[in-house]
């Protein structure tokens, strides 16, 4: 019968290898998820003033391939780290499913520079979040066979990321620079439709003075979101979408009501003019 020291070290064993597996995920799923914010981060789609659905939008379609070249890029710096970490503990043996599905990840971050429209971006970005999900998947497997340390993979991608910085900063930038001006464009869209709209409802007789003050609003958080751009404060970003989103909102049913208006009076006057005639 085992002694209770025997246990209470059989217990402290077991719950070092639980921790040391949880602390080997978290730093998988930290360096290796990059890819999962492709979509989250791209500006939502709207039609430019050319009439080209922003599916095809140049300027749209290269804010989203900036960003899968800059996220690529990093997420092969991240899997060459852990490569370079499984093949030391394994003498080489372990590392050949890892750079094959490297392989087909980075592959894809290649198509990605040649494609015309969203849809296949966001297909492509379906694809490296799989590739993503399964090297996690292989590398933690391997870094139990091999009796590897979360701490040490952590610290072979780290270097190969910093390895790579100033490549990676110079992508970032291009990426900032893509997404601003696409985020902007389309801002510049909606705007002129709304004050599109706005001008021809006056021309019809309607005051839309609520309207225009709340375009007003719509003008000065662009500004806001501009600036959040700019100083790449993403929490600033997200806040100033959010309320144009409210703002959008409330100037559609504003117009909505007006043209309501509108309709009513058009067919009041149909009506009222023959009798008047007579």
């Amino acid at each position: 019968m085992r002694s209770r020291e025997g246990l209470r070290d059989h217990q402290t064993g077991y719950d070092a290898q639980v921790k040391k597996m949880k602390h080997t995920r978290i730093i998988l799923i930290g360096s290796l998820c990059m890819i999962c914010l492709v979509a989250a981060v791209m500006p939502a789609g709207a039609a430019p003033v050319s009439g080209t659905a922003w599916n095809s939008n140049p300027g749209h379609i290269a804010a989203m391939q900036a960003f899968v070249a800059y996220a690529g890029a990093k997420g092969q710096a991240q899997m060459d780290g852990a490569i370079s970490y499984i093949g030391t503990i394994s003498n080489g043996a372990g590392t050949s499913q890892l750079s094959s599905i490297e392989s087909q990840f980075t592959g894809t971050v290649t198509s990605v520079q040649s494609m015309t429209a969203g849809d296949q971006i966001r297909a492509a970005e379906t694809q490296l979040r799989a590739d993503r999900k399964d090297f996690m998947t292989t590398a933690k497997n391997l870094l139990k066979e091999y009796n590897g340390t979360g701490k040490a993979l952590a610290a072979s991608v780290n270097a190969s990321v910093m390895a790579q910085s100033g490549m990676l900063q110079t992508l970032e930038n291009t990426w900032w620079t893509d997404r601003q001006t696409a985020r902007m464009d389309e801002f510049a869209t909606n705007d002129q439709r709304r004050t599109g709209m706005l001008a021809n409802l006056t021309a019809k007789g309607i005051d839309v003075s609520q309207a225009q003050a709340l375009e007003n609003q719509i003008q000065q958080e662009g500004t806001a979101l501009n600036t959040a751009l700019t100083s790449r404060d993403e929490s600033a970003i997200k806040a100033a979408n959010e309320q144009l989103a409210t703002f959008n909102r409330q100037f559609v049913s504003i117009v909505k009501g007006y043209r309501a208006v509108y309709v009513h009076r058009a067919t009041a006057t149909t009506i009222v003019t023959p009798a008047a005639a007579v």
